[in-house]
């Protein structure tokens, strides 16, 4: 009997492998490729590399054990992550030989079931030490699922913004080049950023990923426990996108992204418990947290906030409306226009989600008109175009997280 969610995970990593090791996907047919790969010429074996195939095997000995795909038996188990190993392993490395810049080795495909076998090893003792299943099903009551709801949608807000534009490499020597380039002075994207994007795209969001996270962990846990566990958590998690980072290319850690972390996760585990305790808070929550999503809106839409220098500049900036909906979009880098549509997106449904949390029939037509200000407002905006898309967006976006709300709460 396999489990879902490690099963799931198997089959992400799969994914994950196939993309970083292939992409961007452009084939040449060369025949003398597949002799390349059985008779290839002798090189100078990289230590680096036989170590990062090793560490990209584990996973796949790991989770084919613990979602049980490989088998109960520790014989039959050995025997299918082998042979799972050296398949994907080859096919990887057969379909590199066809991508112009990559070199494939039969070494790389040894040291990835090595790896494979002795991730499978330690899942194994893992799973004959544990007393109950490694995952356990969180029983969460219904009237916190809108909160569950919004974690899962922040943390991949915050996901999809550290590994924007997603494209993976798995090439040793990008992967430390990107390493190389990071940011490891603490403080420094304070003097080279707009320091108010940064305390609102990093501090401000992990306090409030932290203070959600403690909200639905005090229903199993002590206040001081959850708030422990929330602002450990939000942590490793900023530790875990900024890991990945140089696995993206063009992106490269960055130490301010795990210190602004850490430092908004306490904020939230303890301002925000405080905040929601206060008097006029407690009057009208529900005000409250709609009020917070517009600002929000307000904010990412007018930010870094400057505006023309007179008046004689609106004709120019009229001109640049964009009347016709979804019209930028065509011939626009395709990466880019999902990256901001989904941001859009986002933000709207934040809105919808607040107002349906605050009303069973919230009034989502406000949204349009929010949106129409504020999209009226970047005429005065040197650095914006306005767009009746985002207007559109932006309603959509409300839609899709009142419905959400009502999907969670029932």
């Amino acid at each position: 009997m396999t489990s879902r969610l490690p099963a799931a995970l198997l089959g992400l990593y799969v994914v994950f492998v196939v993309y970083g090791s292939l992409f961007p996907f452009h084939f040449e047919y060369d025949p003398d490729a597949l002799d390349r790969v059985l008779h290839p010429s002798p090189r100078r074996v990289s230590r680096t590399d036989v170590v990062a195939n090793v560490l990209l095997g584990a996973p796949i000995g790991a989770l084919m054990t613990w979602s049980g795909v490989a088998g109960r038996a520790a014989a039959v188990r050995v025997v299918s992550v082998a042979l799972v190993a050296v398949v994907l392993g080859s096919a990887v490395e057969l379909g590199q030989a066809f991508v112009p810049g990559r070199v494939s080795s039969r070494l790389d495909v040894v040291a990835q079931v090595i790896g494979s076998l002795v991730g499978l090893l330690v899942a194994h003792r893992v799973l004959a030490r544990s007393q109950g299943p490694l995952w356990p099903r969180l029983a969460i009551p219904r009237s916190r699922r809108p909160l569950l709801v919004g974690l899962l949608a922040l943390a991949a807000v915050l996901a999809a913004d550290a590994l924007y534009p997603f494209v993976v490499t798995l090439d040793v020597s990008t992967v430390w080049d990107n390493v190389k380039s990071g940011q490891w002075r603490p403080f420094a994207t304070l003097a080279r950023d707009f320091w108010p994007d940064v305390l609102v795209e990093k501090l401000l969001a992990y306090a409030v990923l932290a203070a959600v996270a403690r909200a639905l962990l005090l229903d199993a846990r002590p206040p001081g426990a959850a708030g422990l566990l929330a602002w450990a958590g939000a942590t490793g998690f900023a530790v875990l996108l900024e890991g990945a980072k140089p696995l993206i290319e063009g992106r490269a850690p960055n130490v301010d992204g795990v210190g602004l972390a850490a430092l908004g996760a306490l904020v939230g585990v303890t301002a925000g418990p405080a905040l929601a305790r206060a008097p006029a808070v407690r009057a009208h929550p529900h005000a409250w947290l709609v009020g917070a999503a517009v600002a929000l809106l307000a904010y990412e839409e007018l930010t870094p906030f400057t505006w023309i220098a007179s008046a004689a500049a609106l004709p120019e900036r009229m001109a640049r409306v964009e009347w016709v909906p979804f019209a930028a979009y065509y011939g626009a880098n395709l990466q880019s226009a999902l990256f901001d549509f989904g941001k859009k997106i986002v933000l709207g449904a934040a809105v919808g989600a607040a107002m349906r949390y605050a009303s069973p029939r919230p009034r989502l037509a406000l949204v349009l008109v929010v949106a129409a200000l504020l999209e009226a407002a970047q005429i005065l905006q040197p650095v914006h175009t306005p767009s009746t898309t985002d207007v559109l967006t932006l309603y959509f976006g409300a839609l899709v997280g009142s419905y959400l709300v009502d999907r969670g709460a029932t």
